[in-house]
């Protein structure tokens, strides 16, 4: 969607800037859409070719969303608010991290503003989250932990953003006190293409009984982790005509259950869990958790994201910023 007359130009733009791709929203007053872009040109891609700039690339979506070069002069530059890898150190500007325990504000007033060379925009990029104890750091996802804290406002518990590196976040009294990364998706890719185990894994092979049983081990026995990996590959060898448990769901089971294990093991009385996301990946934790017996609140990821980049936007207005 474009916009093409001065009656409909946005109040401001939200940008999701990703390692791998790009997003960006034309917002009004009352956080309203008005319009929507997206690209496969994230950080990685721009990073690797000197030929693209973020500014460059940025102007090439939203160009007909900004004032025409006549209009320019006359109109106050329209503010463009940027969560994710553009503010990493290879990114448009880096933004420094933030330090937990972190409240909302915080992570708005520690934005970054780079020098444009466009006078129609005026550009904040937020920062990432980090943990010196427990060392750890996030960026992008803190964005989305906005959007939730805002809509949920009485919220206590661990908030899951399953992914590659899946990050879990525990929120209390308004603020991000801490988070754990876990590499889960990661090491179920590797050990799934480039694992010996990748000859005992098969997509079309899913059992949701296997995926629970899994679960339940990787909780009842949380250092037989490297042990019951092998057994993904060794059950078929030894099966000797007896049915063999879904090596995918084994697999995933095991990883995905040693995550929860340990944020369960964390767990405070009357906290709750929720998850970020309604994917397939999503579904994978909220059957893992349920295997537990707790019920995980899932909330849309991109309405979130947009909703910390509406937070962020007020706080900077109200500073003169945005």
């Amino acid at each position: 969607m474009d916009i093409n007359t001065v009656a409909t130009l946005p109040t401001w733009i939200a940008v999701d800037w990703g390692t791998s791709n790009l997003r960006v929203w034309a917002m009004d007053d009352n956080a309203n859409i008005l319009a929507t872009q997206s690209s496969p040109l994230g950080m990685n891609a721009i990073a690797g070719d000197d030929a693209l700039s973020f500014e460059g690339v940025l102007i090439g979506l939203i160009d007909d969303w900004l004032p025409k070069e006549t209009d320019a002069a006359k109109a106050a530059p329209i503010s463009v608010v940027i969560c994710g890898m553009a503010g990493a150190k290879q990114g448009w500007v880096e933004a420094p991290y933030c330090d937990v325990p972190a409240r909302p504000s915080d992570l708005a007033q520690g934005a970054a503003a780079p020098k444009t060379s466009d006078p129609r925009i005026a550009v904040s990029i937020l920062p990432g989250l980090c943990q010196r104890d427990d060392a750890d750091v996030m960026r992008g996802e803190e964005t989305q932990l906005v959007g939730f804290m805002a809509a949920h406002r009485n919220f206590a518990g661990w908030v899951c953003l399953p992914g590659t590196h899946s990050k879990w976040a525990r929120i209390d009294a308004g603020q991000i006190t801490g988070f754990r990364t876990y590499m889960s998706g990661e090491v179920f890719a590797l050990l799934s293409q480039n694992s010996i185990l990748r000859h005992s894994v098969t997509d079309d092979a899913w059992d949701d009984a296997s995926f629970a049983d899994a679960v339940r081990a990787a909780h009842a026995a949380p250092n037989g982790f490297l042990h019951t990996l092998f057994t993904v590959r060794a059950a078929g060898l030894v099966a000797n005509g007896h049915a063999v448990p879904s090596g995918v769901s084994v697999l995933s089971g095991t990883v995905i259950g040693a995550e929860i294990a340990d944020v369960i093991g964390m767990l405070k009385p009357n906290e709750a869990i929720a998850l970020v996301g309604d994917g397939k990946l999503a579904g994978l934790y909220r059957a893992a958790l349920a295997v537990h017996g707790i019920e995980a609140k899932a909330v849309d990821g991109e309405a979130i994201t947009l909703a910390g980049l509406t937070q962020a936007h007020e706080v900077l207005s109200a500073q003169g910023k945005g």
